[in-house]
């Protein structure tokens, strides 16, 4: 993702969680290299980042669905611990955000997760892109001061950014878990995925 060439972006897109580095050697590095092309491409449809009020409808329209999903998919019989990865105030931020924008707010196409894993995997997709969500916060702030609506309409973005550790959080887990549960992961986070990519392409190109 590039902007103006007189500021740099780090290679990571607006949605594609952060690179992996050498200490990630299990879940987290097959679920990553696995669905490599498949975010890159995500990340074709919003190469700029958000530059107007119509990226910023499509950001909040296309992450909506991926949020809904991870909340509507966890299950109270899994282990408690992992619910935290589901975290409602994410979603009711958008929820927020998008009424405020007038973005619809429809719920995901797709299967539901049938493991934790794969619950996990979809997680993947929505706790990497906290790192897009830094760079694509300094859009919106910029693009508040020149659309007045956009001021009431930042809670996502400030909330997935409040607790830079959390990804490594997430990291930890995802690549600890037993090696057997790598496919339903991938699973999860292609899905994950392709929720984010159909909403983006369905409202549109970047003007």
């Amino acid at each position: 993702m590039r902007i103006a060439a007189e500021t740099a972006r780090p290679a990571t897109g607006p949605l594609a969680p952060p690179a992996a580095t050498q200490q990630w050697r299990g879940v987290l590095a097959q679920v990553r290299a696995s669905t490599r092309a498949t975010h890159e491409a995500l990340d074709g449809l919003l190469p700029r980042g958000l530059r107007n009020l119509h990226d910023y409808r499509r950001y909040l329209a296309a992450m909506l669905p991926l949020a809904d999903w991870v909340a509507r998919g966890w299950q109270p019989r899994w282990s408690a611990h992992l619910a935290c990865w589901g975290d409602p105030a994410r979603l009711e931020a958008l929820r927020h955000d998008a009424a405020r924008l007038g973005v619809a707010a429809e719920p995901a196409d797709g299967p539901m997760p049938a493991t934790p894993a794969a619950w996990l995997g979809g997680c993947y997709v929505v706790e990497g892109s906290a790192l897009g969500a830094r760079l694509l916060a300094r859009d919106v702030e910029g693009l508040a001061g020149r659309e007045p609506a956009v001021a009431d309409a930042c809670r996502f973005l400030a909330h997935v950014t409040a607790d830079p550790a959390r990804w490594r959080g997430f990291a930890r887990l995802l690549d600890g878990l037993p090696a057997e549960q790598g496919g339903d992961a991938t699973a999860g986070a292609i899905t994950g995925f392709a929720i984010v990519h159909a909403r983006l392409s369905a409202t549109g190109a970047p003007t």
